[in-house]
C-alpha cells in the first residue's frame, strides 16, 4: 500500500488548497518534486511527518487540515492514528531539530536488534502488534461503562420523574438516589402491582392538598311508610254505611259535596238550599246528619290522614334520592361500592314512589271521591305484601351499605395525612415493581462492564509491561553507532568526524574529543543524512516497508559531495516501498531525475511507470492578493534538459508575448530576465568580464544594437543581484512592471540582433 494523492488540503500556507475534485497527483514509488524556495515544500513534507508515529507538533499552519488517499483506497489524515503511522519516515528540518542537537553535539538514540534477541525481537513484534487491539478494547470498555452508566441513570431519571409527578412529594422531590435506595430497602413482590381502578385511587389521593369534605346521610324510615300503607289499605277495603239515604249510596261520589253543604247551611243557619231553593227543614238536616255520623268523619279523616302521610313519604323519598352525595364527593378506594349503593338505592326509592306509594295516593283519592266504590282488582299490585317486602328492604339494605360507605369516608378524611403516605408508597412499589426487571438488566450491564475494564485494564497493562520488558532485552543503541560512523566515513572520505554511543544517545566527536562548536554545514548534512538512513531499519522495521519523505537533503555541499550524497540516498532508499525526494536545488533534483528517467519513462511501452516529476508552480494570478502553489507534472524544459535555461527563456518568451498585467509569473520575471541574461552573456563572451566589458564587446561586433534597450538591461543589472541558480527565483524585485516588460523586450531584442539562430532555436523547442 502506497499513497497515491493528496485528495484533501486546506489552510496550507502558500500551498493552493485541493478538494476530491482537484486532478489527482498520481504518486508513483518514485516521487521528485521540484520547487524553488518558498514554495512551500517544507509545510508539504510536515503534513507528511504529522501522520508518523511520533509526530512534531505544532509546526502545520493554523487551521491546517489534508487527506492523503492510497492506492488501495483508504483515507489518511493527521494524527498518530492511521495505517502509516509507523511505515513513514521523513527527514527534514523538524527531524534535524529533534534528533541533532549541533551546540551540545547530542543526538537521540537509535536502536538496533542483535541475533542474540531475534526471539526476543519476535515476540516484542508479537506484542506490539497486539497493542493497537488491546488499546481499543480498554478504550471500547470505557465507552461501554459510560455508555451502561448514562443508561442507568436515564433510566433511573425518567422512572423517578414519573413516580415524583404521580405521588407530588410534599417537601421535595422524588430523584434518582432515592430511587435506587428503595430497590435497595422495600418489598416488593407480586403484591405490590395495583390494578388501574387502584392506580387511580392511590394518584388521586396523592393529587391532593388537602382531605375531602366528611359528608352526612340521612336514614330512610321505612317501618313507618309500611305502617301506613298498612292503614291505607285496612281503610281502602272498608265501606261506610249510607242506607238511611238510598240515594246517597247511589251517589257515594257526592257524600263530600253533601257533607260540605250541610255544614255550611247549618253553620249559616239557612232553611233554604242554596243550589235549588228548596226549603231544608230540620227533618231533612237531621237525616242527613244520621246519614253523615261521625264514624263516617273518622273514615274520612283516617283516608286524609293515610294520604298525607303517604305523600310526605313520598316527597321524602324524591328528595332524599335527589340528595344522597355524589359518589365524586367519595374517596376514590370507596367510590366503586358506593356508587353501586346509590344506585341500587335510587333504583328501590323510584320503584317503591312508582309501584307502591303514588298507586297508594290514587287509591285513597278514588276512595275519598266515592267512599261506597269497591277496590279496582286490577289496581291493588301495590297492595301485595311481598313486593312491599322486596322493595323496602332493598331499600333499607342500601342505605345501610350507604351509610357504611360513608362512614368509611369520613374515617378515611380523619386519617387523610397517613392514607395519602400510603398511597405514595403503594404507588412507588407498584411502579418499582413493574420496572424491576429492566432495573436488574441495566445494573447487571454496569457490572458486567466495569468487569470487562478491569480485565482490559489489566490486560493492557501486562501487554505493556511486557513490551517494556522486550524492549529492554532487545535494543541496544550501541550497535547503530558503527553503522552510522561507516556511513559518515564514507560520505566526507574522512575519520575526523563520528559519533560515540553514551548512556542517553550518542556524542559527536572530532578527532576523538567531544566536538566543540558547531559542525560546518556539509558535516552537519553528513551527519543528519547519515543518522537519518540508520533509523529506516531502527527497531527490526525493514526499509521494503518504509514510506520515506526527503526534503531539502543538500545544504552548501561541493559538486562531489553532493553527488555522493545523492548517490547515498539513492542507493539506501532504493528498496523503499515509496519514495518522496522534495528539492529547491536543481543540481540535487539532476541527480535523482537523471537516477528515476528509467522508471518515469520506461524502455518497454507496456512497462508502467512507477516514478513521478512534479514541479511546485507558485503563481500571482492577475487581481490576487497572494501567491499559491500549485502541484503540477514538471515541465519538459526542466524534465528534459539538465540547465534550467530552456525553462526561464521560455518564461521571457511568454511574459514578453503577454498583456502586462496577466501574467502570473510576473512578480519574478526581473530574476528571471537577470539569470537568462547571465547564461547567454556567458555562452556568447565567455570569460571572467563583467556585464559592462561583455556589452562593450558585443556592441563593437553589432552595430545594430539599440542604446535604449542596452539602457534597460543595465536598469535590471543594477537592480538584480547575479544568481547562479535558480533557487531564489521567486523573491520579489523592487522594479516595476513597465520595467520588467522593458527588461524582457531588451533582452529579445539583444537575443535576435547577437544570435538569431539560436533565438530560433529557442523559440522551437519553447514552440512558441
Amino acid at each position: 500500500m502506497i499513497i497515491d494523492n493528496i485528495c484533501k488540503l486546506t489552510s496550507a500556507g502558500i500551498l493552493a488548497d485541493r478538494t476530491a475534485k482537484t486532478s489527482s497527483l498520481g504518486f508513483k514509488r518514485y516521487n521528485l518534486i521540484y520547487g524553488f524556495n518558498g514554495s512551500g515544500k517544507s509545510t508539504l513534507s510536515r503534513c507528511f511527518s504529522s501522520m508518523q508515529s511520533e509526530p512534531p507538533t505544532g509546526r502545520l499552519p493554523e487551521g491546517c487540515e489534508f487527506e492523503f488517499s492510497t492506492d488501495n483506497g483508504e483515507t489518511v489524515r493527521g494524527g498518530s492514528s492511521n495505517v502509516l503511522r509507523d511505515r513513514l519516515a521523513v527527514f527534514n528540518e523538524d527531524f534535524v531539530n529533534l534528533n541533532l542537537q549541533w551546540s551540545a553535539g547530542r543526538a537521540r538514540p537509535v536502536f538496533y536488534i542483535g541475533k542474540e534477541q531475534a526471539e526476543a525481537a519476535t515476540d516484542l513484534k508479537k506484542a506490539e502488534g497486539a497493542l493497537p487491539a488491546a488499546i481499543e478494547r480498554m478504550e471500547g470498555a470505557k465507552k461501554l461503562v459510560k455508555a451502561r452508566e448514562q443508561q442507568a441513570a436515564t433510566f433511573k431519571r425518567e422512572l423517578a420523574r414519573k413516580i415524583s409527578q404521580e405521588i407530588r412529594p410534599a417537601n421535595r422531590k422524588y430523584e434518582a438516589p432515592q430511587l435506587t435506595s428503595d430497590y435497595s430497602t422495600l418489598d416488593l413482590s407480586a403484591e405490590s402491582i395495583l390494578d388501574e381502578t387502584q392506580l387511580e385511587a392511590q394518584r388521586e389521593l396523592c393529587r391532593r392538598d388537602e382531605a375531602m369534605p366528611t359528608l352526612t346521610y340521612r336514614d330512610i324510615d321505612v317501618e313507618t311508610v309500611q305502617s301506613v300503607l298498612r292503614t291505607a289499605i285496612r281503610l281502602l277495603q272498608e265501606t261506610p254505611s249510607l242506607t238511611i239515604i238510598p240515594e246517597l249510596k247511589t251517589h257515594s261520589e257526592m257524600l263530600g259535596w253533601v257533607q260540605e253543604g250541610l255544614n255550611y247551611h247549618e253553620h249559616n243557619e239557612l232553611a233554604e238550599c242554596l243550589f235549588c231553593k228548596g226549603v231544608l227543614s230540620p227533618e231533612r238536616k237531621q237525616l242527613l246528619a244520621n246519614a253523615l255520623d261521625e264514624g263516617f268523619a273518622r273514615f274520612q279523616s283516617a283516608l286524609h290522614s293515610a294520604k298525607t302521610e303517604l305523600q310526605s313519604a313520598c316527597a321524602l323519598y324524591q328528595q332524599t334520592a335527589l340528595t344522597i352525595p355524589s359518589p365524586n364527593d367519595i374517596v376514590a378506594d370507596e367510590r366503586k361500592t358506593y356508587s353501586k349503593a346509590v344506585d341500587r338505592l335510587k333504583e328501590a326509592i323510584s320503584d317503591a314512589v312508582v309501584r307502591i306509594l303514588e298507586p297508594a295516593i290514587a287509591a285513597i283519592n278514588a276512595k275519598l271521591a266515592r267512599p261506597t266504590l269497591a277496590l279496582d282488582p286490577d289496581a291493588t299490585e301495590w297492595m301485595n305484601t311481598q313486593l312491599n317486602q322486596d322493595l323496602f328492604a332493598l331499600i333499607d339494605s342500601s342505605g345501610l351499605a350507604l351509610h357504611s360507605n360513608i362512614l368509611r369516608h369520613n374515617e378515611a378524611c380523619a386519617s387523610f395525612s397517613k392514607r395519602q403516605d400510603d398511597a405514595r408508597l403503594a404507588l412507588r412499589k407498584h411502579h418499582l415493581t413493574e420496572n424491576q426487571h429492566e432495573h436488574r438488566s441495566v445494573a447487571n450491564g454496569i457490572v458486567r462492564s466495569h468487569d470487562e475494564l478491569i480485565v482490559a485494564t489489566d490486560d493492557l497493562q501486562e501487554l505493556q509491561n511486557r513490551i517494556r520488558e522486550l524492549n529492554g532485552l532487545v535494543k541496544e543503541h550501541g550497535q547503530a553507532a558503527a553503522r552510522i560512523n561507516r556511513l559518515i566515513e564514507a560520505y566526507l572520505g574522512h575519520k575526523e568526524l563520528s559519533i560515540v554511543s553514551v548512556e542517553k544517545g550518542y556524542e559527536i566527536h572530532r578527532r576523538g574529543r567531544p566536538i566543540e562548536g558547531s559542525p560546518s554545514e556539509g558535516e552537519k548534512t553528513a551527519i543528519a543524512v547519515c543518522y537519518f538512513l540508520s533509523t529506516l531499519e531502527a527497531d527490526g522495521k525493514s526499509i521494503r516497508d518504509r514510506i520515506v519523505v526527503v526534503d531539502d537533503p543538500i545544504s552548501s555541499l561541493d559538486s562531489k559531495a553532493l553527488n555522493y550524497a545523492c548517490s547515498l540516498l539513492l542507493s539506501r532508499l532504493s528498496d523503499a516501498s515509496q519514495v518522496f525526494v522534495l528539492t529547491h536545488n536543481q543540481n540535487c533534483m539532476n541527480e535523482f531525475k537523471k537516477a528515476w528517467s528509467k522508471f518515469y519513462r520506461p524502455r518497454k511501452e507496456t512497462t508502467p511507470s512507477t516514478a513521478s516529476f512534479l514541479f511546485l508552480d507558485v503563481k500571482l494570478v492577475h487581481g490576487g492578493e497572494a501567491r499559491t502553489t500549485t502541484i503540477v507534472e514538471m515541465s519538459r524544459l526542466l524534465r528534459e534538459y539538465e540547465s534550467e535555461y530552456h525553462y526561464l527563456a521560455d518564461h521571457v518568451l511568454k511574459f514578453q508575448a503577454s498583456n502586462d498585467s496577466e501574467y502570473d509569473y510576473a512578480y519574478m520575471m526581473p530574476n528571471v530576465i537577470r539569470r537568462v541574461l547571465d547564461v547567454f552573456l556567458a555562452f556568447r563572451c565567455p570569460g571572467s568580464g563583467g556585464f559592462a566589458s561583455k556589452m562593450e564587446q558585443l556592441k563593437k561586433d553589432h552595430k545594430a544594437l539599440d542604446a535604449e534597450k542596452i539602457a534597460a538591461l543595465e536598469r535590471l543589472v543594477q537592480l538584480e543581484s547575479h544568481s547562479d541558480s535558480v533557487d531564489d527565483l521567486i523573491g520579489f524585485s523592487s522594479m516595476t512592471l513597465e520595467e520588467s516588460k522593458s527588461a524582457a523586450d531588451s533582452l529579445i531584442s539583444l537575443m535576435e540582433t547577437v544570435d538569431p539562430f539560436h533565438l530560433s532555436a529557442l523559440r522551437r523547442l519553447c514552440r512558441l
